[in-house]
């Protein structure tokens, strides 16, 4: 994941002419702004999703695809970004089709300088207006900050009225679902993730990949799964998963806000049914003499496989040794024998090998 040039502003540069990329990145970088360059909406995509880009130059018309598509996809990759159609054959029309998608502004490849220049700096400015006052702020003691990952208007409506009202609450940044989930933006610590189950997990087993994934992008974040309709038992098994809570359709602010805070102190926050189910299954766990063969096949221990699974829920060591009652040292143990018995040099190796095998 990259980040920006020495904080300057960024500025995605496509266009399929080799020579106006490399022509317009050296003007760009000389009036110090850190320009990034891409020829097709393929590397488009793939820079703002590995760059923190403010701003996108794209040409109108390109031999393989037009700059109004080209941009529509950038918009739904991130719907801040500013985009300046740039083009030698303009017209009403067109302009109008780009104003369409979001585009931000439409000049000619014609206009001087100082006027492309001009259009670039006020769509800079604009973007840096609306960047989230909240990732600035000093920290606040007990501040709770969280991402919402949920792409229901009238939901997010509710949680930035949370975080407008209560000043205790920082909505950092919202996602519209979890394969658009970046980090990059993100200058601060989170607390917890308030994940709608309707717009990320069709079926329960996406469950395995989707916060494994949430993890790596935010180490020790704490999800809370909202507007879900799981069974008891599956509830089970999400908090072995690290989910820290659930809540239904029927978004109810105050015990929402409540349950936040418990959940940020390390408590979850479930029914009795479902505890009781945890407490039962936890017992049977504990007990039984039936081996599970793909944790036999790695010759893993049952206290090896009860910090594989805090790996997944991205805790680092300090955090498996509280939560489990035994020292860092004796952690880091562990850990370099779960290595060795997957065959795996890292954490996020070790979570791929406990998802493929189905160790957990």
């Amino acid at each position: 994941m990259t980040t920006k040039d020495n904080d300057k502003p960024t500025i995605l540069i496509v266009d399929d002419d080799r020579q106006v990329l490399k022509s317009l990145k050296i003007w760009f970088k000389n009036e110090g702004l850190n320009p990034i360059v891409a020829s097709n909406s393929i590397e488009a995509l793939k820079a703002v999703q590995e760059n923190s880009v403010d701003a996108a130059l794209v040409d109108l018309r390109m031999s393989t695809e037009d700059g109004i598509s080209v941009s529509k996809k950038l918009k739904e990759m991130d719907e801040n970004i500013k985009i300046i159609i740039m083009t030698g054959f303009p017209s009403y029309e067109t302009a109008v089709k780009a104003m369409k998608v979001g585009v931000t502004d439409y000049i000619s490849k014609g206009s001087s300088n100082e006027k492309i220049m001009s259009v670039v700096k006020k769509a800079l400015e604009g973007r840096r207006k609306e960047q989230p006052t909240v990732e600035k702020v000093e920290p606040i003691k007990d501040r709770l900050s969280f991402i919402l990952i949920c792409n229901h208007s009238l939901i997010k409506e509710r949680l930035e009225t949370i975080a407008k009202t209560a000043t205790e609450f920082v909505m950092v940044k919202s996602f519209p679902g979890v394969d658009q989930l970046k980090s990059k933006n993100i200058s601060q610590e989170v607390d917890v993730a308030l994940v709608c189950a309707s717009c990320s997990i069709k079926h329960f087993n996406e469950a395995f990949d989707i916060f494994p994934e949430l993890y790596r992008s935010y180490p020790g974040i704490k999800p809370i799964l909202i507007n879900e309709s799981f069974s008891d038992q599956e509830k089970v098994e999400l908090l072995k998963l690290g989910i820290r809570g659930f809540f239904s359709t029927e978004l109810d602010s105050a015990t929402l806000q409540k349950a936040m805070r418990h959940v940020k102190k390390g408590e979850i926050w479930v029914s009795r049914s479902v505890t009781y189910l945890s407490l039962k299954d936890m017992a049977t766990y504990k007990t039984t003499t039936t081996a599970l063969p793909d944790k036999n096949r790695f010759g893993l221990t049952d206290r090896e496989v009860d910090i594989l699974r805090t790996l997944v829920m991205g805790l680092k060591n300090k955090a498996i040794a509280e939560k489990l009652f035994i020292s860092e040292k004796t952690v880091k143990t562990h850990v370099n024998r779960i290595f060795r018995k997957l065959g795996v040099a890292n954490r996020t190796q070790a979570i791929l090998a406990a998802m493929e095998n189905k160790l957990l």
